[in-house]
């Protein structure tokens, strides 16, 4: 199954609880592949709904769904130039969800006056962000505990020369 019938929308409040449920089922299913098994019970505990859509944080949050299912969310800060998270449940990975909530994201910031896009990728969503051409700058860590702290790769991705009209990568700018 391709990224047909795939429709992206905002994310709203009474989503908290489904972009919590994405993220810890991503985490907990596709995770243990890089990550100590300490290190991803910790990094799950620590996730709560509350910590979703927070006000004081505006950021442009994107929920994917195929049918009624929500199956994968990303949120980017467009003014930093920062992707801050983009996870897609277990059974949808490799099915273009998560290529086609990138290029929105993307597509938001690229629409702003940021000349790059940063992200700190998990180990094993590092090739992924290769593939959609972002370059690794340096290793780096994320720090959830005092004890665990999940290496993770800085990577970035310069602004498309096309990138200003907000077309699809490869298009000519509008």
């Amino acid at each position: 199954m391709g990224a047909d019938g795939l429709l992206l929308r905002p994310a709203k409040e009474s989503d908290r609880r489904t972009l919590w449920r994405i993220h810890t089922q991503a985490v907990e299913a596709l995770c243990p592949r890089a990550y100590a098994p300490h290190e991803v019970r910790t990094w799950v505990r620590l996730l709560r709904p509350e910590g979703y859509l927070r006000p004081e944080r505006p950021r442009t949050v994107l929920v994917a769904e195929r049918g009624r299912r929500a199956v994968g969310f990303g949120q980017v800060d467009a003014a930093l130039g920062e992707l801050e998270a983009l996870y897609v449940v277990p059974d949808e990975a490799g099915h273009g969800v998560g290529a086609t909530l990138l290029w929105a994201l993307e597509s938001t910031v690229w629409r702003g006056d940021a000349a790059r896009l940063g992200l700190d990728a998990s180990l094993n969503a590092e090739h992924f962000y290769q593939r959609h051409g972002y370059a690794s700058v340096h290793p780096a860590r994320r720090p959830l505990t005092p004890e665990v702290q999940l290496a993770c790769v800085r990577m970035q991705k310069q602004r498309p020369a096309t990138a200003r009209g907000g077309g699809r990568p490869g298009s000519a700018a509008r």
